[in-house]
């Protein structure tokens, strides 16, 4: 049951936080990230109602992004996405990726409207994934507003 009193950003914090530990002591794959992400946004990733969608962007050694499987919610029902394979959504410039990498901890965007996307105003916790200290994925949620 969840506390009345934790607001609705400690609540995607702690989800999050949770399933970035995972990510650490089991480093995600291209093999099995998308049904992890998918998982997390089924059981962990509850009340629904703050929690809209999830990836974690897999990185190259350049800190660029090769998949970002995007769990998110439409109407009953999960649907997804690979961030990483539009090319008119430009992921590596995305704040919510180059952001946490720069500065090697998680990070809260500003509110913004998902045009195009969720049509939503959402923002977007995401959390670096290091292996041997280096950032190798970043775990995000977005949050509905």
């Amino acid at each position: 049951k969840k506390d009345a009193s934790i607001t609705p950003e400690q609540q995607v914090e702690n989800a999050l936080d949770q399933f970035a530990s995972s990510l650490v002591s089991n480093p995600p794959t291209a093999a099995d990230i998308s049904q992890r992400v998918r998982q997390y946004m089924q059981t962990i990733a509850v009340p629904p109602q703050f929690f809209y969608g999830s990836t974690v962007t897999l990185l190259d050694t350049t800190g660029k992004a090769t998949y970002s499987p995007y769990w998110y919610r439409s109407a009953d029902s999960l649907k997804t996405l690979n961030l990483a394979a539009d090319t008119a959504y430009h992921i590596n410039n995305q704040p919510w990726l180059r952001e946490p990498i720069a500065s090697r901890k998680s990070i809260w965007t500003a509110p913004y409207f998902d045009a195009g996307g969720g049509e939503i105003w959402m923002k977007t916790l995401s959390i670096p994934i290091k292996k041997n200290g280096k950032i190798v994925a970043v775990a995000t949620t977005d949050m509905r507003m």
